[in-house]
């Protein structure tokens, strides 16, 4: 990024000539996150300078829309600002991203809304489609995160609204948060690739699953890890179609849950081969061990062991 912001210069601006960046990606800013804030510009004023850049007879915000919206608030007159060189339309976003990924998180909904517009501008730079790696050093964000946030933005919109009406609440208060979206795409993505004809119409499924969540049927995002299991039954040898039957009925409206198509699917199968690869670990390591080099502690686990053995071979 050839952006210089050395030539700022600081100077008390008037807090009514500012304006927030419309690149900025973050789109809430919940009043219980900026009670402190707010008390501590109350007590203390603006310790740390925000940074703007001027078009025409007002400022556009770089950085410190949390300190200019309790300025506001609390109708302090003017606020100290570092007045920046106005930057391009790539630099701005670049800006607004690189700034935020030294500090607390934004929401990943607001990183997925603008990804889009990074990838377009990137693109006009570049003379080419940017690279995962290329969006990561542009804006400083994890390739996880980069590949999460997509997963977002392919949601439908009216998922991507209900996302957006639960961020406004506390984050303690959050139930259907984005993490859950992304579990449910992921297992779902998996669904699709494998068994591609149990699912008609993906957004009647989300419905149904989002549904479930709500009422307690499916008791955590997790358990999506499982859907997808069951939807590799073919990895563990287990009957395909009858893995499919047990999918059939978590998709529908009813109090079938993921845990319970799992138990009655999948579930011994993968404990059997989670077994099975623990086994040959332990032969593994045991093979290259000396009698003398086994100490009582571990002579008493491998009897316990061989016990445990003889018991489920002869039981």
């Amino acid at each position: 990024m050839a952006y210089d912001a050395s030539k700022a210069i600081l100077e008390q601006i008037r807090t009514e000539l500012i304006h927030r960046n419309p690149e900025n990606p973050r789109l809430l800013f919940r009043p219980e996150e900026l009670e402190d804030l707010l008390e501590s510009i109350r007590i203390h004023g603006v310790q740390v300078p925000i940074a703007v850049y001027k078009e025409g007879k007002s400022y556009v915000l770089i950085d410190g829309e949390r300190r200019w919206r309790c300025s506001r608030k609390l109708s302090r007159p003017t606020i100290p600002a570092l007045i920046q060189p106005k930057p391009n339309s790539l630099d701005n976003l670049l800006l607004m991203f690189n700034i935020h990924a030294l500090r607390e998180q934004w929401d990943l909904l607001t990183i997925a809304l603008k990804l889009p517009r990074v990838i377009k501008l990137l693109k006009q730079e570049l003379q080419k489609d940017p690279t995962e790696r290329e969006i990561s050093e542009q804006t400083g964000l994890k390739r996880s995160i980069i590949r999460r946030s997509k997963l977002l933005l392919e949601l439908p919109q009216e998922f991507k609204d209900q996302i957006l009406e639960e961020l406004k609440k506390p984050k303690a208060q959050q139930k259907i948060t984005e993490d859950f979206f992304i579990e449910m795409e992921r297992a779902l993505k998996t669904v699709t690739r494998a068994m591609p004809s149990v699912i008609e119409d993906k957004n009647t499924v989300r419905r149904v699953l989002l549904k479930k969540y709500k009422q307690g049927v499916i008791v955590s995002r997790i358990h999506f890890r499982n859907m997808a299991r069951i939807a590799r039954a073919e990895r563990v040898d287990f009957d395909k179609k009858a893995a499919e039957k047990e999918l059939h009925k978590i998709f529908q409206d009813n109090s079938y849950s993921i845990e319970d198509g799992y138990q009655n699917s999948v579930a011994e199968a993968y404990k059997e081969r989670d077994v099975g690869s623990r086994v040959t670990s332990l032969l593994s390591q045991l093979e290259g061990l000396e009698p003398d080099e086994i100490d009582a502690d571990l002579k008493g686990k491998l009897e316990s062991l061989l016990k445990c053995l003889k018991d489920i071979l002869e039981g």
